[in-house]
């Protein structure tokens, strides 16, 4: 045996072999996307919000995906009726956004999913997908006994081979779609000898076990509970004369493929051509063999194959596969889990500090979102974390609470994560699936807010380019006119902006234009959405029959409650100064101050700060107590700036700035630069036009108004905190003030991931103070 490149069967698997092949559009394979959404909680009261971060990673290379811009997220009822829709943009695989859990919500389930129109054009991609619940009176109540169980049997390779030694997986499950664990199932043959008993399954339901299968045998799997009649389950019925597999997926450096068949089976196919393949998305790896009289074994060195889901395939002398078997490769260089470290200190005012950080020999900077719900709670119950959603998902044609098996995870839960993609079969790609075939693309891959527009009283002799600019953000755009005066583009656009257009004359001059365009854009309906829709997803079966939640009220008032940051609003700029704390300020800048002060420098020393040089120095100063003068550091858009590049910016250029000049906090400035600032006389060389169809403006969390913090409802579906970007490195702690509610015990959960593909998923249960 030894490593090939070889003969017909590479040439025409590199032929067929779809992943990397271009469809009619050009668009190659590998650009094909996941995506993940971070929620805040999964299950909500009536006048709550859903939040959540988005993130979307390529595939083939498990890099932020830069291609995708718009992202469509939408909640459907029981009916599969669309009850609301955003628009998303995401930046570098990253976007964010939020629903309102109103009136509009009457039904106590819903489903979110997520999508690109691109990844429409391909069956084996499927969007995000994660089961909501909205608790009322009529839903908080115990669930009635399990009124069915089903069992399902998957033998390893796909096949019982008669007259060898077979491993089965076994799935159990309620009606109610969540797993039984059990440690009582038998397996019995036909003529009623007990082969395996007291066989276990976890929480997901989910087991395993190996027997001999002997010639001529019937195999069936029992299940007895109390007041339930007994469940028999028939195996498949045993081939002969064929070869399986069977993979050990336990040691550290290898995986181990063995040929399972009977003695017979080795002695006819003496000398046989086999070759068996491992791939996972553009990945192929070959193996040929020559059959011996004995069970062969294979060996494949882990850091020869890529990290995660992949699928090994045996394919016989003709070149057809014949058995097949999913597995999970944990050990390798390209394994992108990354480990989190939370320390907690107890702070005044009912809140504590979060201290986040990655540890020393990690040289990355995760983008991070955080969900804190009290101790208890039933309301954070997700499908999917982060991890399970890229590496899980991509391959997997069955639905599990996946999250399960990277929580803590040991050798234990990665045994059983082997269990799980046992009963995969092929999962979601056979091998026929890998072929090329041609694709059109009926769905383009959308890139911003397409629009179309005209102007109708253009001299194109002097008038060639029109200049479009955002009001609220920092879009603009110049554009050539064609020859009958329209023009078109994409670009970075929000619902609730308008769009402002002007004319380019001669030498630069702009003129307020007559003109019309149109947002081409238009929400399409979701055609497949049944089949996103229309699945189950096997959970753990967990008792929250012990809560108490009677005749407390399960609806709540919204009200903002500002946490860390501060929104910027219409509101502000008709009243330009802001308090966020004691000691730190804001100011929103008007035409009147950009009249008053056209530069950034006096505008400083208006408000009390000292521009000029210490020993020689130019910089930004405050006095302090003994006569000299304190150095204040100056950020721009989040980025630490030089006083040189600060103090001769016009007044114009800032959005709006906040500065803290107190003594007992060190002393700041921190500007919001505003690049479409337009100027008095000029505004009246625009015409707006509304955006439809934009994207969701991203909005600052605020706190529901719960009525009683210490009340069961609160502590069984309540919320404290959730923040969606937060920036984390190993150069030192990255530190959050969390407000607690009163509560001893929270759960911490935090998800992120890098500029370089790496991921986090980490939960901590923090306890404070004394129990």
């Amino acid at each position: 045996m030894g490593r090939t490149v070889f003969l017909f069967f590479f040439i025409v698997t590199l032929a067929v072999f779809a992943l990397g092949q271009e469809n009619g559009h050009g668009e190659t394979i590998e650009t094909w996307e996941n995506i993940h959404l971070h929620i805040n909680k999964t299950t909500f009261l009536q006048g709550e919000r859903l939040w959540f971060k988005a993130y979307v990673r390529e595939q083939k290379t498990g890099l932020p995906s830069l291609l995708t811009t718009n992202l469509h997220v939408a909640l459907f009822n029981k009916e599969g009726e669309q009850v609301k829709r955003k628009l998303i943009f995401i930046q570098n695989g990253l976007g964010q956004g939020s629903f309102a859990i109103d009136s509009a919500m009457t039904d106590t389930e819903y489903t979110l999913l997520a999508w690109t129109n691109y990844m429409r054009n391909f069956k084996n991609l499927k969007s995000f997908s994660q089961n909501l619940k909205i608790v009322k009176y009529d839903t908080v109540s115990e669930i009635s006994s399990e009124p069915t169980i089903q069992i399902s049997v998957y033998p390893e390779g796909g096949q019982l081979i008669e007259g060898a030694y077979n491993n089965i997986g076994i799935l159990a499950k309620n009606g109610f779609g969540q797993g039984i664990a059990a440690n009582d199932l038998t397996l019995i043959d036909n003529l009623g000898n007990v082969i395996r008993k007291n066989i276990v399954t976890n929480e997901l339901g989910i087991g395993k076990t190996g027997f001999m299968v002997e010639p001529d045998k019937r195999y069936f799997l029992q299940f007895e509970r109390a007041a339930l009649p007994m469940i028999t389950k028939e195996l498949p019925k045993a081939v002969q004369n064929q070869i399986s597999i069977n993979i050990d997926n336990n040691g550290k450096d290898e995986v181990l493929i063995k040929l399972v068949g009977s003695r017979d089976t080795f002695e006819d196919k003496y000398r046989e051509n086999y070759t068996i393949a491992i791939y996972k998305d553009e990945f192929l790896s070959l193996e040929d063999l020559v059959t011996s009289r004995d069970e062969s074994v294979i060996s494949f060195d882990r850091e020869q194959l890529p990290f995660g889901v992949l699928t090994a395939i045996l394919f016989d002398k003709d070149l057809k596969p014949i058995a097949y078997r999913m597995f999970f490769n944990h050990y390798s260089t390209e394994n992108r889990i990354v480990e989190l470290e939370i320390e907690h200190n107890l702070i005044l005012n009912d809140s504590i500090e979060l201290d986040l950080l990655l540890p020393e020999d990690i040289d990355i900077e995760i983008n991070a979102s955080i969900s804190i719900i009290p101790d208890g709670s039933s309301a954070y119950d997700p499908d999917n974390s982060i991890l399970t959603s890229f590496l899980i998902s991509p391959y997997s044609k069955f639905h599990f609470e996946d999250y399960y098996f990277f929580e803590n995870q040991d050798r234990r839960k990665r045994f059983e994560l082997d269990m799980r993609l046992l009963i995969e079969g092929w999962g979601r790609y056979n091998w026929d699936s890998r072929k090329l075939t041609e694709t059109y693309s009926a769905f383009n891959r959308e890139n911003g807010i397409a629009f179309q527009g005209k102007i109708i009283d253009a001299d194109l002799d002097y008038e060639q380019q029109v200049y479009l600019v955002a009001k609220l953000s920092t879009a603009m755009e110049f554009n050539e006119l064609q020859k009958d005066k329209s023009f078109k583009g994409n670009m970075v656009l929000f619902e609730g902006d308008s769009l402002q257009v002007s004319l380019i004359g001669k030498g630069g001059k702009l003129r307020k234009p007559k003109a019309e365009i149109r947002f081409t854009n238009t929400p399409r309906e979701l055609m497949n959405k049944n089949e996103w829709l229309n699945h189950e997803t096997v959970r753990r079966n967990k008792d929250d029959s012990g809560k108490s939640i009677s005749n407390q009220p399960l609806s709540i008032e919204e009200r903002t409650i500002s946490l860390d940051e501060v929104t910027v609003t219409d509101n502000l700029t008709r009243d330009n100064k802001f308090q966020i704390s004691a000691e730190v300020e804001g100011r929103v800048i008007g035409d009147l101050d950009i009249k008053r002060s056209p530069s950034l420098s006096t505008y400083l020393a208006r408000l009390g700060f000292i521009i000029g040089g210490n020993n020689g120095k130019l910089g930004v100063y405050l006095p302090d107590r003994l006569g000299g003068l304190i150095k204040v550091p100056i950020i721009i858009d989040g980025m630490g700036a030089l006083p040189g590049e600060v103090i001769g910016l016009p007044l114009s250029s800032v959005q709006f700035l906040t500065f803290s000049k107190s003594r007992m906090t060190p002393p700041f400035i921190s500007i919001s630069m505003n690049k479409n600032y337009v100027d008095p006389e000029n505004r009246n060389k625009f015409v707006k036009f509304a955006i439809e169809n934009g994207y969701a403006q991203p909005e600052e969390y605020f706190a529901p108004d719960y009525p009683d913090y210490t009340s069961s409802i609160y502590k069984s579906y309540g919320a404290i905190y959730w923040k969606a970007n937060v920036s984390i490195d190993s150069r030192g702690p990255t530190t959050i003030t969390v407000p607690i509610k009163n509560q001893r015990k929270i759960w911490v959960n935090v998800e992120g991931m890098s500029s370089d593909g790496s991921l986090v998923s980490f939960k901590k249960r923090i306890t404070l103070g004394n129990e």
